[in-house]
């Protein structure tokens, strides 16, 4: 688990080494480079935006950029860039598929580590008769809420564990026993 959240210049880094690791970067690219403004990624609700086109002056670019709402407003955030000073029909596709495969392995490993993109509000996961935590829970987006989640839970199981999502400290809560 991470200490602090992500940057959206560590995210395009840990892809494209995953893809370098896999063998998915194309020999064409002259090169790939993060946002030299990275920001947190406090939040796995984004979505992953690009531009495939050919660049003004040479080659085709692959821009890539995270969206998403904070306080009712929609941002854009940079991720990086990919580059191919070639021009062809062949390159065009090439990078069409780095794009694929960028999409596909964002995807998958924003899945396999929520818990590193969750960084506000708060999570509640109810914990069944045998201790052990349900499968399921709710990201709520303030305290307040989670504790009222909370006592919702309590009524059908015996504890409820409340994490606050900033500070990665998590409280069980456990039923008051009757009469």
């Amino acid at each position: 688990m991470m200490k602090k959240p992500m940057t959206t210049e560590e995210l395009f880094n840990r892809i494209r080494g995953i893809l370098k690791e896999k063998d998915k970067l194309p020999h064409i690219l002259d090169y790939g480079l993060a946002t030299h403004a990275p920001v947190p990624i406090t939040n796995y609700e984004f979505d992953l935006k690009s531009n495939l086109g050919y660049g003004g002056n040479e080659g085709i670019y692959l821009d890539l950029w995270i969206e998403y709402y904070e306080d009712s407003q929609k941002l854009q955030k940079g991720l990086g860039i990919f580059k191919t000073l070639n021009t062809d029909d062949e390159a065009m596709h090439i990078m069409a598929a780095l794009l694929a495969d960028f999409i596909i392995e964002e995807c998958a490993y924003v899945n396999a580590n929520l818990d590193d993109f969750t960084w506000k509000g708060a999570d509640v996961h109810p914990i069944g008769e045998n201790g052990k935590r349900i499968s399921w829970g709710y990201s709520c987006g303030s305290m307040e809420a989670a504790l009222k989640r909370k006592d919702e839970f309590l009524k059908k199981y015996p504890k409820v564990a409340v994490r606050d999502n900033a500070t990665r400290k998590e409280k069980i809560y456990e039923r008051k026993a009757e009469g």
